[in-house]
C-alpha cells in the first residue's frame, strides 16, 4: 500500500481524467486509447552530445530506445480528451507523474508551481503555464478553431468569434522535472590521493538520472532542444538539471513576446486610423464605426491577458529561482551560478514585456475615449447642421409662397391687432 505522503497517493485526479477521457470519447464517438506519439532528445552517460528519437507510441518502445542519463520527452497537452486520454494516462502512471499536477489540468490552473520530494527521495518541479496566442490573417486577429474545441453552447461561440480583431485561442504547456537519486546502483571505485598512504581506492555515488517531462509546448521547443543535444554534454546537465526549465522558460518567453508584439502592430494601424477620424469628426459619424469600437475592445481584451500571463510568468519564475537558491546553497558552483544567473537575466525580459503591455494597455484606453469623443462630436456637427437646415426650408417656402397667401396671412393679423387697439388690450399678441 503506497504512503500517504507520496506524491501519488491522491487517486482521484487520475480517476477522473479516465472518466473524462472516456465520456469525452463516447460524445464525439472516437477511440478513447488514441495513438500518443512521444519524441525525445537524451544524453547518454558521459556522452558528449545528444540524440533525437521520434515516433514513439508505448511504454515498452520508450524503454526499449532511450537509455539515457538525461531525457527529454515531449507529449501532447495533460487534458483529458477523447482521443488519446486514457493512452496519455499510462504514461502519467507510469512516469509516476506527481497527482497534484495531473488534478492541475483538470481544473484549468492558468499558473502553478511545485517543488516536492517523493518518499523515495526522487525530486519533482513542475508548473503550467497559460498563454495567450493569437492568429493573424490580413493583418487582422482571427480565431481559428481546432478540432478538440469545446462544442458547447455553439451558436454564441461562433457570433463571439466571428467578431472584428476576436480571438479565444490559448496555450497551457505543463513541465514536470523528475531527478531519481540512484541509490541502489553500486558504487564505482575512485582513486584518491594521501600524503600518508599514497592512492587508494573511494567510492562515489552514481549520478542521478534526469527527465523533463513536456506537455503540450509549441512546435519551437523541438528545434531548440534539437540546437541543445549538439552543445550541451550529459554531464552539464545533471551537474544541474534546472538549467532544463531555464531554457523551457526561454521559450515560452519568445511566445508571449512575438504575441505582444503582434498584438502592438495591429493596434497600431487602428490607432492611426483613430488619428485620422478625429480631423474630420463629421466624416467619421458617415463611417461605420462599429467594427471599430469593437475591434479595440477585443485588443483591450488581449493585452489584459497578455499582462496577466507575464504576471503569472514572474511568480513562477520567482519561485523557481527560490527554490534553485535553496538547493544549491550559498556557494553554488560554476553550473549552478550560471543557471541562477540565466533565470535573473530572463526575469528583466518578462519585466520588459510586461511594462510594454501596461504601456500599450494604456494607449488602448486613450484611442477608445479618443474615438467616443469624435463620434460625440461629429454627431453634434450634424444636428447643428439639420437645425439649419430646417430654417433654410422655412425661408424658402416663404419666398416661393403665391404673394396672394403671404398677404392674406399678414393681413389677418394686421385686422387682428387694430380690433384690440381700439377695445384697449395691450399692444402685442400673445403667444
Amino acid at each position: 500500500m503506497a504512503s500517504f505522503r507520496s506524491l501519488t497517493a491522491d487517486r482521484r485526479p487520475f480517476h477522473e481524467f479516465r472518466t473524462k477521457s472516456r465520456n469525452s470519447a463516447e460524445s464525439r464517438k472516437e477511440k478513447s486509447y488514441g495513438v500518443v506519439n512521444l519524441h525525445v532528445f537524451e544524453w547518454l552517460d558521459s556522452a558528449v552530445q545528444g540524440k533525437e528519437i521520434s515516433g514513439v507510441q508505448s511504454i515498452e518502445a520508450l524503454e526499449a530506445q532511450s537509455k539515457g542519463a538525461v531525457r527529454v520527452i515531449f507529449g501532447p497537452p495533460d487534458k483529458p480528451t477523447g482521443n488519446y486520454g486514457e493512452s496519455l494516462l499510462e504514461f502519467l502512471e507510469e512516469w509516476g507523474i506527481p497527482s497534484a499536477f495531473v488534478d492541475e489540468g483538470l481544473q484549468g490552473v492558468s499558473q502553478s508551481f511545485a517543488a516536492r520530494e517523493d518518499v523515495d527521495g526522487t525530486t519533482f518541479v513542475w508548473f503550467h503555464f497559460l498563454c495567450k496566442t493569437l492568429a493573424i490573417v490580413d493583418k487582422k486577429i482571427v480565431h481559428l478553431g481546432g478540432e478538440d474545441e469545446d462544442t458547447s453552447g455553439l451558436k454564441m461561440r461562433q457570433t463571439a468569434q466571428s467578431q472584428p480583431q476576436a480571438n479565444f485561442s490559448w496555450i497551457k504547456p505543463g513541465f514536470v522535472l523528475k531527478i531519481r537519486e540512484q541509490n541502489g546502483t553500486p558504487p564505482k571505485a575512485a582513486r584518491t590521493f594521501s600524503s600518508g598512504s599514497g592512492d587508494t581506492l573511494s567510492p562515489t555515488t552514481a549520478p542521478p538520472v534526469v527527465e523533463l517531462f513536456c506537455f503540450g509546448v509549441p512546435a519551437s521547443f523541438q528545434n531548440r532542444f534539437r540546437a541543445l543535444i549538439d552543445t550541451a554534454k550529459c554531464e552539464d546537465l545533471i551537474r544541474d538539471p534546472y538549467a532544463l526549465l531555464e531554457v523551457a522558460f526561454e521559450e515560452m518567453y519568445k511566445v508571449l513576446d512575438w504575441t505582444g508584439w503582434n498584438l502592438g502592430d495591429i493596434f497600431g494601424s487602428m490607432e492611426t486610423q483613430a488619428l485620422e477620424m478625429a480631423r474630420n469628426p463629421g466624416k467619421a459619424t458617415k463611417d461605420s464605426l462599429k467594427d471599430h469600437f469593437t475591434g479595440l475592445h477585443n485588443l483591450a481584451k488581449h493585452t489584459i491577458y497578455l499582462r496577466e500571463n507575464c504576471e503569472a510568468a514572474l511568480a513562477t519564475l520567482q519561485g523557481l529561482y527560490d527554490h534553485h537558491e535553496s538547493v544549491t546553497g550559498k556557494t553554488p558552483s560554476f553550473h549552478q551560478r550560471f543557471t541562477r544567473q540565466a533565470l535573473e537575466y530572463r526575469k528583466t525580459l518578462f519585466e520588459s514585456t510586461q511594462r510594454r503591455l501596461t504601456s500599450l494597455d494604456a494607449r488602448i484606453s486613450n484611442i477608445i475615449q479618443l474615438s467616443f469623443n469624435v463620434v460625440t462630436q461629429g454627431d453634434s456637427k450634424v444636428m447643428q447642421s439639420e437645425n439649419q437646415s430646417m430654417k433654410t426650408i422655412a425661408v424658402t417656402t416663404l419666398l416661393f409662397m403665391p404673394l396672394g397667401t403671404v398677404a392674406s396671412i399678414f393681413g389677418r393679423w394686421r385686422s387682428l391687432f387694430r380690433r384690440l387697439r381700439r377695445k384697449g388690450a395691450p399692444a402685442r399678441i400673445a403667444p
